[in-house]
């Protein structure tokens, strides 16, 4: 089972497509004290439904939340990025892939040699298990669409085959 670390991006965009539940059942989740900050408190003061989503997952044991205290004195990555990614690169560890939709973000773990995947590839790698059927990761990659760049779409529509 992977350990996954979210950013708030990509973890509103699961949520979005109603994917999450199913991710939260085959990987280990974990999101930063910020993460929860932007995604639940921020998200619930604007009703975005997403936000009782992952509130609910929390609740249920099914999100941990990494408390600040565990990284907030761990280096701070060498660009600029919003608090929650910092809050990621700052908390990660060697078995964890940190899940962005970010592509700045993604460049910069690339060159600190961190890995990482998006939220379309979390679709791919369930179809490529056999955990998720063709049709339903079409779907899903679908419901996906309008918040990841076309390219990834297409590439990831391509890998998940006929």
């Amino acid at each position: 089972m992977y350990n996954l670390l979210f950013d708030s991006d990509a973890l509103i965009k699961i949520s979005k497509i109603d994917f999450l539940d199913i991710i939260a059942d085959k990987f280990s989740i974990v999101i930063t004290e910020e993460v929860y900050q932007e995604t639940v408190t921020e998200g619930k003061k604007g009703l975005y439904l997403d936000a009782d989503k992952i509130e609910n997952l929390v609740q249920d044991g099914k999100i941990k939340i990494i408390k600040k205290g565990y990284y907030e004195k761990s280096k701070k990555p060498k660009q600029i990025f919003g608090i929650g990614e910092i809050s990621v690169f700052q908390s990660h560890k060697r078995n964890i892939i940190i899940v962005t939709d970010d592509l700045k973000f993604t460049s910069y773990l690339r060159k600190e040699k961190i890995s990482s995947l998006s939220s379309a590839h979390l679709i791919y790698i369930l179809a490529k298990n056999r955990e998720l059927g063709k049709e339903k990761a079409y779907d899903f990659l679908e419901k996906l669409r309008p918040y990841i760049r076309n390219d990834l779409y297409n590439s990831v529509k391509m890998d998940i085959g006929e």
